[in-house]
């Protein structure tokens, strides 16, 4: 399974390379978190607009799309776009379920916590505490296996790219192929991204609870949180399930047995049901606030996720402008799947996807723009001047005085035509749509997405110093 990724180009200041990234990548003003404005029927029919253009066959869209939007710990947009299956061309509904992939192991930890609360369990613990005979059992602790760094093989990978997904398993099979691998890292050292982990933190929830994993998430998470259309495994007959494509194209994705994710990806929802898991989470309804402020706290950079990405007990967290997004990503064969928070707000997107190479941050950001972001105040000389900069860049002439000196270094020959030669390919540049901006030092970052005449649509950010100079251009 994937850990959240997308295909951006630049992420720093002068650089047009291609990188792999966490999904939300839309800065936030810096300073205090910026309310959401009230879901009104304008902001939705522009979000709506927004999520309809990322639907359909065209490059980089999703075949059908799901999503909601929680403010004030209310749900208060829930919609679906698109086709879930194009053989029969179903139409998506809110009801439509998705499969959440990697998502799952917030349920998991959640379970986890519910235990370590209770006392049954404890987060220093080594493994063996609670599942003597497991790989390495002696040498691992929860803690560890929550948050990534027990060393433990990744099976998910090597299972996938055999095809042996295809015919089911067992947990127990995948923990005998780890067995056999030794530990990729000294525990406790170093974050690897691992799902073998996330198999063993289920074991250990059924071994504690004496119930199995599903039975006891049944009862302890999607009762609290009334979600009525999650089911851990296969969905049961009759459930509109959509159904996973490679590409917006619409090849089919290869099959996988649900027996190959379980804890670490097995869950099929909706998205508003992930949505009322978020407000339970966020309400304290499913582990105590100071639960879930550790779950957050105890968070350590990983580096793989992308930068400004840390991982926590079973949470990505995501800093943007002083906050933290806090949620997970996921993605198997066919799915691509997105919750973010900002607890303090209460605040949630969950963005569901039948497409392996569809990037949830398109969702988002067109979210976020329209809520988060909304209060910000377009600047038409800073548009003007970013409209400027990117038709002489296009064309290789940039005027060098409106550069700051370490622009004006880093545009070398070279450097300017490959840019020239980049999005000059895009086609006339037709609109500008201002998302916000940030401070940070001397410097002002101003956010647009940019649409060309080829029908594709990126993310732009010019940075000003403060004497107005471009002090920084990247696709972000």
């Amino acid at each position: 399974m994937t850990t959240g990724r997308f295909l951006r180009y630049g992420g720093m200041m002068h650089r047009f390379t291609a990188v792999f990234a966490v999904a939300l990548t839309l800065a936030l003003p810096a300073g205090a978190s910026p309310a959401p404005a009230v879901m009104t029927p304008a902001i939705a029919a522009r979000i709506d607009r927004a999520l309809q253009a990322a639907t359909g066959s065209r490059k980089e869209s999703s075949p059908a799309l799901s999503v909601a939007v929680v403010e004030n710990g209310r749900l208060v947009y829930a919609r679906a776009f698109g086709i879930s299956d194009l053989k029969k061309k179903t139409p998506a509904t809110p009801e439509t379920r998705f499969h959440i992939a990697s998502v799952t192991k917030m349920f998991t930890a959640v379970a986890v916590m519910q235990l370590v609360e209770a006392g049954r369990v404890r987060l220093d613990a080594p493994l063996a505490s609670y599942l003597p005979h497991a790989p390495y059992a002696t040498k691992v602790t929860i803690r560890e296996l929550l948050m990534h760094t027990s060393g433990i093989w990744n099976y998910a990978d090597d299972a996938f790219i055999s095809g042996r997904v295809a015919r089911p398993t067992t947990p127990r099979e995948i923990l005998a192929s780890a067995a056999k691998r030794p530990l990729e890292a000294k525990p406790g050292t170093t974050w690897i991204y691992s799902n073998t982990g996330y198999v063993l933190l289920g074991l250990v929830v059924e071994a504690v609870a004496h119930r199995p994993l599903a039975k006891y998430e049944r009862e302890r998470i999607l009762g609290p949180a009334k979600m009525t259309s999650t089911t851990m495994g296969d969905a049961p007959a009759g459930a509109p399930v959509a159904r996973g494509y490679v590409n917006a194209a619409g090849a089919p994705a290869p099959p996988f047995s649900s027996s190959w994710v379980y804890a670490d990806g097995d869950i099929v929802s909706t998205a508003s049901d992930l949505a009322r898991f978020d407000i339970a989470l966020m309400n304290g309804r499913l582990v105590k606030p100071a639960t879930f402020a550790e779950m957050q706290s105890s968070a350590i950079v990983a580096p793989k996720l992308g930068k400004g990405v840390r991982y926590g007990l079973g949470l990505m967290l995501v800093s943007s402008g002083g906050d933290d997004f806090v949620g997970h990503h996921g993605g198997v064969p066919g799915f691509e799947a997105e919750t973010e928070m900002l607890p303090a707000q209460r605040y949630a997107i969950v963005v569901l996807s039948d497409a392996s190479d569809f990037s949830t941050s398109v969702a988002n950001t067109a979210i976020i723009r329209e809520t988060l972001l909304a209060a910000s105040p377009e600047d038409p000389v800073v548009t003007a001047k970013l409209r400027t900069f990117v038709e002489q860049l296009q064309r290789g002439t940039i005027d060098r005085a409106t550069l700051d000196d370490a622009m004006n270094a880093a545009f070398t020959p070279q450097a300017t035509s490959a840019a020239a030669a980049q999005f000059a390919a895009l086609g006339t540049l037709k609109e500008l749509t201002f998302r916000g901006k940030e401070q940070a030092g001397d410097l002002t970052s101003y956010h647009y997405f940019a649409t060309f005449a080829g029908g594709q649509t990126m993310p732009l950010t010019m940075a000003l110093d403060n004497d107005g100079k471009i002090a920084g251009f990247f696709v972000s």
